[in-house]
């Protein structure tokens, strides 16, 4: 071999030195060769460039047990990007804001799959892969970038595995996880999942939909449906294009955040819109999308701009059989009847203190819940029937977890999940009833009822007791 990298793991910020002195001399000595002279020219920037700390060459490493100096920083030192502990054994491979109070990550490779702290490493390949291994050897991330000379982290945020003439073969961009910075695109192949408290994916998604509209959707294997725009609304009142083949969306460094299907001179404004701050619009935990705008004094982030102001409204809120309410700010609570399933998250929901059964006689009865809705999960919509029809076919249906009744026009909505619940001040004829096995001590139940969505204070009556903001339930036997 006529020249190589020499790195020791662990050293890199402290540099790294190409070794070619054959090379090198032969070279240095035959000025009527141009083309060695170029090559000489390219080798010194090479050079350059793997000492600096935003490159990492080939055949080079970094280690858990190093992780305070094995750190790549864009030039500008806008960001950095190394080893992350988010547990004290469970390390992921991080890109993170360097001036930010709190190490705000950006991206990461292994979210859901952390190394563990020996003997975990990174490395750049000498086919120019990257792959990263735990302590055991085992491969838990690889990203393909055949024939790259180097990875560089850019000052975009961009971490990039380059080709000899600066092509990118491969680069984080394409792969984001909760969070866009600024031009980084969404696009038809891309999306964010936001994390769980557990720094795990977690159940919303932001991505364009099969209708090629930019969205907020909550998934898991039971529910899977879109909660902005107004999935209800058509497109005109949600200001979208209907046609939109580019499927592109951008948030710029004036704090704008544009898309390809919202409608002229329409998009998601900073409040704090201007040159000079550094942002990112990220997917948080609770379902909301909101852009983030940084104090380079402190290095903490404020709120600038939020997508759900009314945060009741996004799906899955306060998880399987919850509901929200405003008490004045958003809260949760489990149906009566229910419990939580872990206490302190409430993306994990309620369950049933006592079960219903399938295939076993169990008499049950309904609870009377005003003001309430569980958006969706209808599993049938019956029309022009009466109350009790509606709560026969309910009793009758293993199945049915609760029904819908709208008085005067005969509405029925039959729910096969009591999801994405919501209390709100209305004055709708419409009634919630969720069932429950008649061995459930119901007495003297309640549930907080929303009071601050309107100006007035909001005193609910039911059964003849009212009481403010709270609401006691009504027995259908």
């Amino acid at each position: 071999m006529l020249c190589s990298w020499h790195t020791i793991t662990g050293e890199l910020s402290k540099g790294s030195e190409l070794i070619c002195p054959s090379v090198y001399s032969t070279m240095l000595h035959s000025p009527s060769n141009p083309s060695g002279t170029a090559l000489i020219l390219f080798l010194i920037i090479l050079i350059s460039r793997a000492a600096s700390r935003d490159i990492l060459p080939l055949r080079s490493s970094f280690s858990v047990e190093e992780l305070q100096s094995n750190v790549l920083q864009s030039p500008d030192g806008t960001f950095s990007c190394g080893f992350y502990s988010i547990y004290a054994n469970a390390f992921t491979f991080s890109i993170w804001y360097s001036n930010s109070a709190q190490k705000t990550i950006i991206w990461s490779a292994n979210r859901d799959r952390p190394v563990h702290s020996r003997r975990s490493m990174l490395t750049l390949q000498k086919d120019g892969s990257m792959v990263l291994t735990d302590y055991d050897g085992t491969v838990v991330w690889h990203a393909d970038g055949v024939g790259a000379r180097y990875a560089h982290l850019l000052d975009t945020g961009n971490l990039v595995l380059e080709g000899t003439s600066g092509n990118i073969l491969w680069q984080s961009f394409d792969s984001p996880t909760d969070t866009l910075v600024p031009t980084q695109p969404v696009t038809a192949t891309t999306k964010l999942v936001s994390a769980t408290q557990l720094h795990v994916s977690g159940h919303y998604i932001f991505r364009f939909s099969d209708m090629s509209i930019l969205s907020l959707i909550y998934n898991d294997p039971d529910v899977s449906d879109i909660y902005w725009p107004n999935p209800d609304a058509p497109f005109f009142e949600n200001s979208r294009r209907r046609y939109n083949n580019t499927r592109l969306g951008v948030l710029d460094y004036l704090g704008q955040f544009v898309s390809s299907d919202f409608a002229v001179q329409q998009a998601l404004v900073a409040s704090d819109a201007g040159p000079g701050i550094k942002r990112r619009l990220t997917l948080d935990p609770d379902g909301n999308l909101r852009i983030y705008s940084l104090n380079s004094t402190d290095g903490s982030w404020s709120v600038s701009m939020v997508v759900m102001p009314v945060s009741c409204k996004i799906h899955g809120f306060c998880g399987p059989n919850g509901i929200c309410h405003y008490s004045p700010v958003p809260s949760c609570s489990c149906l009566p009847g229910y419990k939580m399933v872990h206490p302190g998250d409430w993306s994990q929901g309620c369950t049933a203190i006592v079960n219903t059964t399938c295939g076993a006689a169990q008499p049950v009865r309904f609870l009377k819940l005003p003001n309430t809705d569980f958006w969706g999960n209808d599993q049938q919509i019956l029309e022009s029937i009466s109350f009790q029809a509606c709560k026969d076919i309910c009793t009758s249906d293993c199945t049915c977890k609760g029904f819908l009744y709208v008085q005067g026009i005969g509405l029925c909505f039959q729910k096969s999940l009591l999801f994405s619940g919501r209390s709100y001040p209305s004055s709708d004829p419409r009634m919630m009833y969720i069932k429950l096995p008649v061995s459930v001590n119901i007495s003297n139940m309640s549930i907080p009822q929303s009071n601050v969505l309107d100006s007035s204070p909001n005193v609910l009556k039911c059964d003849d007791t009212a009481q403010e903001s709270y609401s006691y339930f009504q027995m259908i036997v």
